[in-house]
């Protein structure tokens, strides 16, 4: 019944959303995660996603799943800080989280465990063993999450909005100059970007001031 009615609704702010992300949030609770952290890169996260609707093509469904991805990201830290991501992987895929199917499950596991350090490789079986399409989805929500989560390297929430500036070979998110130095989430950015940029086809700068398409 429950993925009929998601299947129905698209994945939308339905009440089966809403006990998917409360069970999210049970999950990342029980290894003590950094709730402010994982709900501002979330956010972030969210952001992104729908300034980005017509490069990914994707929809409420993918939305979903990549916010249940930003909740969890750092849960592997409850293991060991070293190597976390892989970690949040195991973690994930062992988990029951209420209404995800297995498919859902197994790309929100996939998308943790590459929100940081290399990328998907073909000698990765956990990513290699998914379709084709899910392959894709992965790689698509996992750029957007390095970058919501290189914003708050420091887990302060500094950054908690831009605008999303276009142009032909780049992408540049502008945040306001008030918000003080950015120079370690753009640092953040420059080492966890590469992977948007082979995603999306074009690099990802981090700028401060008034933005062009203000």
């Amino acid at each position: 019944m429950l993925e009929i009615a998601q299947l129905v609704s698209g994945y939308r702010r339905t009440d089966v959303a809403r006990q998917v992300l409360n069970s999210t949030h049970h999950l990342g609770a029980k290894y003590m995660y950094d709730k402010a952290h994982a709900v501002c890169v979330a956010s972030l996260a969210l952001k992104l996603y729908d300034l980005l609707a017509k490069d990914h093509g994707m929809g409420s469904r993918e939305r979903l799943l990549l916010e249940v991805s930003g909740i969890l990201h750092d849960i592997g830290i409850y293991v060991s800080p070293s190597g976390h991501h892989k970690h949040s992987f195991y973690l994930v895929d062992a988990a029951d989280i209420f209404g995800l199917r297995r498919t859902d499950k197994n790309i929100v596991a996939n998308v943790v465990r590459y929100h940081r350090r290399v990328p998907p490789r073909e000698t990765h079986v956990p990513y290699m063993s998914l379709a084709k399409s899910d392959r894709a989805i992965v790689s698509k929500l996992a750029s957007i999450l390095r970058v919501a989560d290189a914003l708050d390297t420091a887990h302060q929430q500094k950054i908690r909005s831009f605008t999303l500036e276009r142009s032909e070979d780049a992408y540049a998110l502008w945040v306001p100059k008030d918000i003080g130095d950015i120079s370690l989430e753009r640092e953040s950015l420059r080492r966890k970007g590469d992977m948007f940029a082979d995603v999306f086809g074009a690099p990802i700068d981090l700028k401060q001031g008034v933005s062009p398409v203000d």
